[in-house]
């Protein structure tokens, strides 16, 4: 299951704890409430729930333009790293980030490069993107001339 798939699953779970709880008010809970409540916690563990919508937010880009950024802020010569992170509804995305001399076809020239973290753990751009939390194209698609 995905990171999304488990967000959502978690969320409609809560959700329905939430209105039993309401329903149930200040009275004594019957053994009726107890199954109900028993029921829905054991669907933690039963099939993934749809997402059916997520707001459209650019998390990848967003830790991307942080860690370029305090990259150029710490000005501590070329070969530095920079790490920089934001909360997402997954947990905490973390970048670090830093640029290297490269040899290529072209000669010598500068590369980014990019290690993504996700609540500590090494995440890749795939699964990244297959979580939602990226909502652009990583790569260009240039024209030939």
């Amino acid at each position: 299951m995905n990171y999304a798939a488990r967000l959502a699953r978690e969320d409609a779970i809560t959700e329905a704890l939430r209105a039993a709880n309401d329903a149930i008010g200040d009275e004594t809970p019957t053994d009726q409430a107890f199954k109900i409540i028993d029921a829905i916690k054991r669907m933690r563990e039963g099939q993934p729930a749809r997402v059916t919508s997520t707001d459209r937010r650019d998390y990848l880009a967003e830790v991307q333009e942080k860690a370029r950024a305090a990259w150029f802020a710490a000005a501590q010569g070329p070969e530095h790293d920079a790490t920089a992170g934001i909360d997402t509804p997954l947990g905490r995305l973390r970048a670090t980030t830093w640029r290297r001399p490269w040899a290529g076809d072209r000669g010598e020239r500068i590369a980014w490069a990019s290690e993504y973290y996700l609540d500590d753990k090494p995440i890749t751009v795939a699964e990244i993107k297959a979580t939602g939390l990226a909502q652009r194209p990583t790569t260009r698609k240039r024209r030939k001339p």
